[in-house]
C-alpha cells in the first residue's frame, strides 16, 4: 500500500484547534485577572476624598 503524508487527518486539524482554543482561554483569564486589580486599586484611590482649598478673595 501506498500511503500519502500530505497533510493534517481530521482528528488531529480537530485537537489542534481545541488545544489554541483552550490556550486562548487560559491566556485571557490570567490577563484578564491582573486588569481587574489595576482597575480596582484606581477606583478606590479615586474614592478617597481629596481635599484642596482654594483661596478665599
Amino acid at each position: 500500500m501506498n500511503f500519502k503524508n500530505d497533510g493534517l487527518t481530521v482528528g488531529e486539524l480537530s485537537i489542534t484547534i481545541a488545544t489554541l482554543i483552550i490556550v486562548g482561554f487560559i491566556w485571557t483569564s490570567l490577563t484578564k485577572d491582573n486588569g481587574d486589580q489595576e482597575i480596582s486599586m484606581s477606583i478606590n484611590n479615586a474614592s478617597e476624598p481629596s481635599y484642596s482649598q482654594k483661596p478665599f478673595k
